[in-house]
């Protein structure tokens, strides 16, 4: 316990000298001297220069180092697949982007998701050992670790062990969750919102010109999951323009073909009883929505969110919510799966010592 505290204090302090450490930790310096001699072998802890001298020898200041292991997270968005590896502050160091392969089983479509983070690792000289666990982020319904996908131009899959398989193949601890949680993490994570709840709505694309609305709930900076895992899951929340063309371009001709400003309404009320829902239920200070898809139309379409959620309301009861734009853009949902990694690390002692 008195390792994870010393360990705990340094991520969040930063630069701190022994005596520093002593203070913020109660402990005793013969205590401290010990744990860090222990993490200065293991290079969890190095050196960071001099803190300002009080009369005698400038004190040797330490720092976590964030370099020392690291995690992954992996954005299983079908039919995208993104893989980025984190430091131990969260930041990307590398990172790969594919397309999973069509028609297979479930089970070799994990295995292949399996193959990529061993060439991605591979490829940064890296080895299980240096990985504390791997985040799985997908659009599915959890039950435990297994995965169930369904719905119109979605694999159908049940209970699928991903957990299980990439633990098996990777040797590493696995964490899976629903893709927009981990979205919600990261934006929350990034942007340093000190909510006491968030909801997190996102506009995410299907395979075949269709548009999905994920949700994500954060009750003081970490996921609210329910009983089961599925808290915040939103049924009916899609809208098809179904072709067996490109997303991008089906998207484009629906937005070419009818008045564009029509279009982002006819979608704002589309969507609007399931937002309105999030809200009523979570009751929430800052509503924050991903619609990045939309491209130049993302910010009508908020802008007559919160036209749209405020009105309604307003009839129940005065809520008072603020609606945002997501901030935090670049592959959210990998990122957020490798913070909620290092959440389950460093929250937990026992799973601490485990990986240092």
């Amino acid at each position: 316990m008195n390792r994870w505290k010393v360990i705990s204090t340094l991520r969040q302090k930063g630069r701190m000298s022994k005596r520093d450490i002593v203070r913020t930790c109660n402990l005793s310096l013969p205590t401290v001297d010990k744990i860090m001699k222990i993490y200065l072998k293991k290079r969890v802890v190095q050196e960071a220069g001099f803190d300002r001298s009080s009369g005698g020898r400038r004190p040797v200041l330490y720092e976590f180092n964030r370099r020392a292991k690291y995690a992954i997270g992996v954005d299983f968005e079908i039919p995208e697949l993104t893989i980025i590896i984190a430091d131990l502050k969260g930041k990307a160091v590398d990172r790969y982007f594919s397309y999973l392969p069509d028609k297979k089983s479930a089970s070799s479509v994990i295995s292949y998701v399996g193959e990529k983070i061993d060439e991605l690792l591979l490829r940064r000289k890296l080895t299980a050992k240096d990985i504390v666990g791997v985040g799985f982020g997908a659009p599915a319904f959890l039950n435990q670790s297994r995965i169930t996908i369904s719905g119109k131009n979605l694999p159908s899959w049940k209970d699928v062990p991903v957990k299980e398989i990439l633990e098996e193949r990777l040797g590493i601890p696995v964490f899976v969750d629903n893709d927009v949680n981990f979205m919600s993490l990261s934006e929350s994570y990034y942007m340093n919102y000190r909510d006491k709840v968030l909801v997190y709505l996102a506009l995410r694309k299907g395979t075949k010109g269709d548009i999905r609305m994920g949700a994500g709930v954060l009750v003081n900076g970490e996921v609210f999951h329910g009983a089961h895992g599925n808290a915040a899951t939103l049924r009916h929340a899609y809208i098809d323009f179904s072709s067996r063309r490109k997303y991008e371009e089906v998207i484009e001709d629906v937005m070419k073909i009818q008045n564009p400003r029509s279009m982002v309404l006819k979608l704002r009320d589309h969507l609007l009883t399931p937002m309105l829902n999030m809200i009523v239920l979570f009751d929430p200070a800052r509503v924050v929505i991903n619609a990045g898809i939309l491209g130049k139309w993302e910010d009508i379409f908020i802008k007559k969110c919160e036209e749209g959620l405020k009105k309604r309301l307003y009839r129940l009861f005065n809520w008072d919510f603020r609606v945002e734009i997501a901030r935090d853009r670049e592959t959210p949902c990998a990122k957020g799966a490798a913070i909620y990694v290092l959440q389950k690390v460093f929250g937990d002692p026992y799973l601490f010592l485990k990986n240092f």
